[in-house]
This record gives structure tokens, sequence and C-alpha cells, in this order.
């Protein structure tokens, strides 16, 4: 999820957002978070604080992971039968299925500025959307030119001889967007699913167990492309050394025909988390908030997604984006997601044990 930012190439930073500490004053308002989102630099940091001041509330996020480390928090508190907080962000569409029955449904409440999320975003009652992304391979044109390569434009493409070790992917059972490449495969090739996937296991470099580790194998040129977001192109805009000498941008998006797979990361109520109405409004006013334009002017610059409000002004970096041509529905389904990891660990990982997910 993404929580795979690019602040996460970083320390993590345990951080508390009011003066005193939680054992002085227990905060008003407690909130499972993506590690990201607690990092420095990242989300959290700047808009926690904004919040208090209009809620004049304290609020503590607790840093939990990834989006399938917050799953796992929201069944252990389900099996303890209390939650250590009232709502959780950093679900994604395919997380959001599976922690269901961990979340309220809205009812006839519907979150103020909702109306304003665009259609394509919306996942369904109970999940506030609050930024979305396109997943794609990112390439090192640098060293694309240097051993007279051009970028592949389609997923089949990815089976050629001139790909042999150098591509970088995450394992699916480890890593959300690396279920997310899993996934968008088979959505794109159906039945011809395994006999590429049987090919690939000779292209890529390594399988990650995480975003954080391939992209960083990614920055020290170990292979010249690693499945991502299109986003980073921005994050390397935004930050410098992104032209080569003739002027082209360094590391670019590649955009295959067949489309490109989205991710929606959203923010819910924890059900077992509420336990007065204080409770309940304080923490639908924070879903509220997360709509403002407060926060969806930052989401761009701090998480490196794109807002989910129509009308949000995007920076220079974000609106030179190309845009994929096709938008790929990968299931969201958590059995389909059970039945596919297991086909692919018997043919592609021959069954292999996973041993933590990112």
């Amino acid at each position: 999820m993404l929580q795979r930012r690019f602040q996460t190439l970083t320390a993590l930073v345990a951080f508390s957002f009011s003066q005193a500490s939680a054992a002085e004053k227990p905060a008003d308002l407690q909130i499972y978070a993506y590690d990201s989102f607690v990092a420095a630099g990242g989300l959290g940091p700047e808009i926690l604080p904004i919040f208090e001041a209009r809620c004049g509330c304290r609020v503590r996020a607790l840093s939990s992971g990834d989006a399938g480390q917050l799953l796992t928090r929201l069944q252990l508190d389900a099996e303890r039968g209390s939650s250590g907080a009232q709502l959780v962000i950093g679900l994604d569409q395919r997380t959001w299925e599976q922690a269901k029955p961990f979340l309220e449904e809205w009812g006839k409440w519907s979150p103020e500025g909702y109306s304003q999320v665009l259609p394509e975003v919306k996942v369904g009652s109970g999940f506030l959307p609050f930024d979305h992304g396109y997943f794609a391979l990112i390439a090192d044109q640098e060293a694309l030119s240097a051993d007279k390569l051009s970028a592949p434009s389609s997923l089949q493409d990815l089976r050629k001889s001139e790909w042999k070790r150098n591509i970088l992917l995450q394992d699916p059972r480890t890593s959300t967007p690396g279920l997310a490449f899993l996934l968008y495969t088979k959505a794109v090739l159906g039945d011809g699913v395994w006999d590429f996937w049987r090919d690939l296991r000779t292209q890529w470099l390594t399988l990650t167990p995480g975003w954080d580790a391939a992209y960083s194998m990614f920055l020290r040129k170990e292979a010249p492309l690693v499945w991502s977001y299109t986003t980073s192109e921005a994050y390397h805009v935004e930050h410098g050394g992104n032209r080569m000498k003739n002027g082209q941008s360094r590391y670019e998006a590649v955009l295959f025909r067949e489309g490109q797979p989205v991710q929606i990361e959203g923010a819910a109520l924890v059900k077992r988390g509420i336990q007065t109405e204080t409770q309940r409004k304080l923490a639908r006013e924070f879903l509220e908030f997360l709509l403002s334009s407060d926060v969806q002017s930052r989401i761009p610059l701090r998480n490196w997604m794109f807002p989910v409000r129509r009308n949000v002004k995007l920076p220079k970096s974000f609106q030179d984006l190309r845009k994929p041509a096709k938008l790929v529905k990968t299931s969201d389904s958590a059995s389909d997601a059970r039945v596919t990891l297991g086909e692919w660990a018997r043919i592609v990982a021959g069954g292999a044990k996973s041993t933590r997910r990112e």
C-alpha cells in the first residue's frame, strides 16, 4: 500500500501529535495508521496538528505497518474483543473486503464532501477513500540507453530475452504492490497467466519482500525496471536529478498497451474501538477532514498519490504525468486472491513459504 512511499526509505519515527504524553493524558482519538503516515516528512505530522487545532482534541496515530499488517491488527483486536483505536487509515480496496467484519458501515450518515469524491474511487459504504494511484513499471532511461534498450510497451514484452534479470518485482505473498501485479497479470492474460509467470521466473533479478527494498535496489542501479507507481516519476522531478544530458527524463513510468491497475487507499471506523457517541462524532469529523482541501492538497507531495476529490489543483510534476490510456479492473475478492496466490506458489514459487508482509 501506499505506505510504501518514499518516506519509508528513511528511518521511521514514533510520532505523538499532542504536547502531553499518552501516559499523562489519553488521546481523544486514536488511529491505526500505516508506517509512512507517521514518518518524518509524511502526511500525519502535517495534517493532524491542523485537525487537533480545529477540534480542540488530542489525536494519536499508532504506527501499524502496511495495509496487510493493519488488517492483522484489526483481526487480533476482534479476537480480544476490544480495540486500541477508533479509526484505521491505510487500507486499500483489496484489504477492505477482508476488513469489513471489523469496521462500521455508515448507515444513514454520509461524510461531508463525499459527493465531491471521484466516482471511480468509491468502494462502498464505510470505506472513505483519501488517495489513489496507478501501478506501473518505472524505467531508468539512463541505464536503458547505456544498454541500447527501449522500455517495454506491453506485459508480453517482459518475456523477451533482453529483460533477463533486468526487472525488480515484489513478492505477492508479502507485498501489496506485488499482489497487485499478480492480480493485474491475471486480469489481463486470463488463462495464459501461468505460462507468462513461468517465463517471468528467469526475467526478474529478485522478488523483494516489499516496495522499499525493490526501489532501493533500483536506485542503486541493480536493474533498470522496478514495479512501483506512476507518481514515482513526479517524486524524482520534485527532488531533482531527473534530467539526463540530452534533456530527457531519467526516471519515467512505463504505460502498457493493456492498461494499468489502480490502488485506492482509505480510512474507516473501527467497530470495537468506538465506545461513545462522542468518539463516533469525533471519528466521523476526522473522516470528513480527510476530504478537506487542507488534506487533499497535501496528498501529492506527502503521499505521492493523487487526491480523490474533484478539482484539487495538482503540482506541475503531477500535471505533467502521462495518464494511463486504460485502467485494468482487478479482483478485489479476498477468496480470489487466496486462490490465485495458492496457484502462484504452486506453479511459480514451488510452494516456498513467506515470512512477513510489507
